[in-house]
């Protein structure tokens, strides 16, 4: 008996000692990353961040050295031969992924072409419908993983209603509860005793206007040599994005600029030229910045995200009958409410990509809005934009905005046949006057 007392004894020491080593071995890692997770968000603001990321994947530091460390920081699942695929991953302590086949990307292998029958361009449409839907749910799934989110949650986000499914409803089934939200730009009665209100439109944006036909370009790789530049400047209100230029690229993305719905990183940083760049000149502009979930409009106008309001206030000295906007911040969360109710799963707790926030800004003003390479078309390319030869995936399937997601519910919405989708490279969906709500 007390042979096998000491036996027990030794094997529940060992036991607990090598659990022990276990847990603490865990512990190292997560700190590590945790303390790794700090070093990248050093800097004083997570949105003034957003473009740099968005384009390269990788936080900007003002040394090199801290700029390979971030990029060896990630994993990228790769390729064969360069036609696959290359998502960027945070290395973190996480459950496998079960993706068994890599997407492939600037593979031409699904365009229809001019000699091809009927049954064969349907026949590639069908595949890449697919497989490009299929990745974009394994990318949302993935981004919401809890142990891939972990604790970050810079805007303090608190939802509390209900999540849905997009797939169980119909395009104006979702259409309907988007008119319900609030989308709003700033009106000078909206912040009567702020120093900024003297620089605020008295109305809001395109107040008793109406347009039949809207483009949203979108500034995706895709657009290059897709020669959509005549099909867009048709209709007639044109939306663009931060500093995408048309000059150099009409072929693709056409001439006509109507409005531009800025990043308050754009409106702030002197690089992007915002007060002397013609590009901003003799249009619409909608700036943008976000404030913390819950706070009041107050609390965001004494705090920004971003400080964009000593530009806005200069642009409107300088151009007396400019059209400049500011998007209401609480339209951003409300927009992502929105979202998150229509998905099944986790959002990333950061605000809406402008791509989404443009549509939401359009569709009471619109017959109908056509979206250009927003969701991808047999053309998808790891290139970020059209302009820019840099190449990245995230700028497609999303890091930092919860842009799967809303690639998905925007696919969901689209009236238009799958060939006007897949092969051309657009979505149509139908303004909220032409809703039977």
């Amino acid at each position: 008996m007390k042979m096998r007392a000491l036996v027990v004894t030794i094997w529940v020491f060992i036991n607990l000692v090598f659990f022990g080593m276990c847990g603490y071995m865990y512990l190292l890692w997560s700190q590590y990353w945790v303390y790794l997770d700090k070093g990248a968000d050093s800097t004083p603001s997570t949105f003034d961040q957003q473009i740099y990321f968005y384009n390269r994947g990788y936080m900007p530091n003002s040394q090199n050295k801290s700029k390979i460390h971030e990029v060896k920081s990630r994993t990228k699942h790769s390729t064969k031969e360069n036609t696959n695929v290359t998502l960027v991953k945070n290395s973190r302590p996480r459950f496998p992924n079960l993706q068994t086949k890599d997407f492939e990307l600037d593979s031409r292998k699904y365009s229809c072409w001019s000699n091809q029958t009927k049954v064969d361009c349907d026949r590639k449409t069908f595949q890449f419908k697919d497989e490009i839907l299929k990745e974009l749910r394994r990318v949302f799934t993935d981004e919401s993983n809890i142990l891939r989110m972990g604790q970050e949650n810079p805007y303090n986000v608190r939802f509390t209603g209900d999540r849905g499914n997009y797939m169980d409803k119909s395009s104006n089934e979702l259409l309907c509860e988007l008119k319900k939200v609030s989308i709003h730009t700033l009106r000078r009665i909206d912040i009567r005793n702020h120093p900024l209100s003297s620089y605020i439109p008295k109305r809001g944006l395109f107040e008793n206007k109406r347009f039949n036909s809207c483009a949203i370009v979108a500034s995706a790789g895709g657009l290059k040599g897709s020669q959509l530049g005549p099909f867009i400047d048709s209709h007639d209100l044109v939306l663009r994005f931060n500093h995408a230029p048309t000059i150099g690229f009409h072929d693709d993305v056409g001439n006509k600029t109507t409005i531009r719905l800025l990043n308050s990183q754009v409106v702030t940083k002197p690089q992007f030229k915002f007060l002397t760049s013609k590009l901003y000149q003799n249009i619409t502009i909608v700036a943008w910045d976000p404030s913390n979930y819950t706070a009041s409009l107050d609390d965001w106008l004494q705090k920004p995200d971003f400080n964009l309001f000593p530009n806005y206030m200069e642009f409107r000295k300088r151009n007396l009958k400019s059209r400049l906007f500011l998007m209401n911040p609480k339209s951003l969360w409300n927009v992502w409410d929105y979202i998150q109710s229509n998905s099944p799963s986790r959002l990333r707790r950061n605000p809406p990509s402008s791509g989404f926030l443009g549509l939401g800004i359009l569709l009471p003003y619109c017959n109908f809005v056509d979206i250009f390479e927003y969701v991808p078309s047999t053309r998808v390319t790891k290139r970020c934009h059209y302009y820019d030869p840099e190449e990245n995936v995230a700028c497609t399937f999303g890091v930092w905005h919860p842009l799967a997601a809303e690639k998905l519910l925007t696919y969901q919405m689209n009236i238009a046949d799958d060939k006007t989708v897949f092969q051309q490279g657009f979505v149509r969906i139908p303004g909220f006057q032409n809703l039977e709500c």
